[in-house]
């Protein structure tokens, strides 16, 4: 028998509790995790603008512009080398870290024909991944007419250590809020399982689809509060005395 959508609204009304508990359920385990074991992270990025090799004065160059776009390239190799790694790490104690955990945590991408390269960090604290990546760029840039021969290189937007963005992996009313989403959408899926699984009948239309005869008479269901007093009172049992 093919259900019809006011079938659905009512077997989710009839089910509304189960949904509801499921949900709050869901809620209240993802924002106590969220809470106590689920560490912030935050992300910080800058850009570097890498300008044309040659100075013209008037119009662009398009053989300077296409050098400019291969040596992007070298640079983010540049970036990830050990000469750069190891002069911020020595010239920044203060951020706790080796070569290696300072490179793991650099992520340095650059868009197709753009001479722009994007240099973020996540850490636990904002303020500290903001400093790695200015610490980063300012010291590539000093580095690189040592190492390239060349100056064409400028720190186009330095990362804010004094900003207070979001964490990158989500706070805990955003974990909430698609916790919710996911619960309702399992609660619904589930009942809608549990339906589909269940072959009682359960009304007149459905035995008269599923037996293919007529309804001649249904008993409805009978409960206690129904009858009253009259449901204590049982069939063949009578009043009794005690002669003396």
């Amino acid at each position: 028998m093919e259900k019809t959508i006011l079938d659905y609204i009512n077997l989710i009304k009839k089910r509304l509790w189960l949904i509801t508990i499921f949900v709050l359920i869901s809620c209240a385990t993802t924002f106590y995790v969220s809470k106590n074991f689920v560490v912030p992270v935050y992300s910080a990025s800058g850009q570097l603008l890498v300008n044309n090799v040659a100075n013209v004065s008037e119009g662009n160059n398009l053989n300077d512009l296409n050098f400019s776009l291969n040596l992007i390239e070298s640079y983010k190799e540049i970036l990830y080398s050990p000469t750069i790694l190891k002069s911020v790490v020595a010239a920044h104690p203060e951020f706790g870290l080796n070569e290696g955990e300072l490179s793991s945590k650099l992520d340095i991408k650059s868009s197709e024909k753009s001479q722009v390269i994007n240099i973020s960090v996540q850490d636990e604290s904002y303020s500290k991944a903001a400093s790695i990546v200015n610490a980063v760029s300012q010291t590539f840039i000093r580095n690189l007419p040592l190492l390239m021969k060349l100056d064409n290189v400028t720190f186009l937007t330095p990362a804010d250590p004094a900003d207070q963005p979001a964490p990158s992996n989500g706070g805990f009313m955003m974990n909430i809020i698609i916790s919710f989403v996911v619960a309702l959408m399992a609660a619904l899926g589930i009942i809608l399982l549990m339906e589909t699984l269940n072959n009682t009948l359960r009304s007149e239309k459905e035995a008269e689809h599923d037996l293919g005869l007529p309804i001649i008479a249904t008993i409805p269901v009978i409960r206690k509060r129904d009858l009253g007093k009259s449901a204590k009172a049982r069939v063949g049992e009578g009043a009794y005395v005690t002669a003396e």
